[in-house]
C-alpha cells in the first residue's frame, strides 16, 4: 500500500521563524505538534528553494473520476461495438460531466483498443440439417444438375460498395 502524504497548511509552516530565532527542530516539532522530519523537510526546503507553499500541479485536472472510468470500462466490455462517439453522448446525457469522445478513447490506456472482428458465419442446427439432407439428396444426380444450383446462403453480396468493417473494442491476446 503506497503512503499518502498529508499537506502541511502555510498557517503551521510559518514556523520558520522559530528557526531563525535558533530553536531546535525538535522543539519546534513540540510546538506545531508535527513530526520532527516534517519541520525538518520545511525548513530544508525553505532554505534551498526559498518558498514555504506547495509547488504547483502539472497539467490539467482529469476529467472522469476513478468510478466513471470503470463505468465506461465496463460498458464497452458488455458491448463492444458501442462506438465512442455513441458511448460519449450517452454519458452527457446521463451525467452532469460533459465528456469528448477522445476522453472515452483513453480506454486504449486501460488497455482497450479498437480492433476488426472476425467474420464468421453461424450455421445453426437446423441449417445443418438441411444443408446434409441436400447434400445427401445431390450424391445421386448427374453433374449437370450441380452445376444449375444457386447457393444463396453461402456469402452475402453487394451489387456496390460494402458494408464496411465492423469494429470492436478488445484487450491484446
Amino acid at each position: 500500500m503506497t503512503r499518502s502524504r498529508k499537506e502541511t497548511t502555510i498557517s503551521i509552516r510559518k514556523f520558520i521563524f522559530h528557526h531563525s530565532s535558533g530553536k531546535s527542530v525538535r522543539n519546534i516539532a513540540k510546538l506545531v505538534r508535527l513530526s520532527h522530519s516534517t519541520v525538518q523537510y520545511v525548513i530544508k526546503r525553505f532554505k534551498e528553494e526559498h518558498r514555504i507553499e506547495n509547488k504547483v500541479r502539472k497539467g490539467r485536472p482529469a476529467k472522469l473520476t476513478k468510478c466513471d472510468q470503470r463505468f465506461i470500462m465496463r460498458k464497452f466490455v458488455k458491448n463492444p461495438r458501442l462506438s465512442a462517439l455513441k458511448d460519449s453522448a450517452e454519458f452527457n446525457g446521463n451525467f452532469s460531466t460533459s465528456i469528448s469522445p477522445e476522453t472515452v478513447r483513453v480506454l486504449r490506456r486501460a488497455g482497450l483498443n479498437w480492433r476488426s472482428a472476425c467474420r464468421k458465419f453461424f450455421v445453426g442446427a437446423k441449417n445443418r440439417k438441411l444443408r446434409l439432407f441436400f447434400a445427401k439428396s445431390v450424391i445421386n444426380k448427374p453433374e449437370m444438375y450441380r452445376n444449375n444450383v444457386f447457393f444463396a446462403d453461402e456469402s452475402k453480396l453487394n451489387i456496390f460498395g460494402s458494408d464496411g468493417r465492423i469494429m470492436v473494442w478488445r484487450r491484446k491476446n
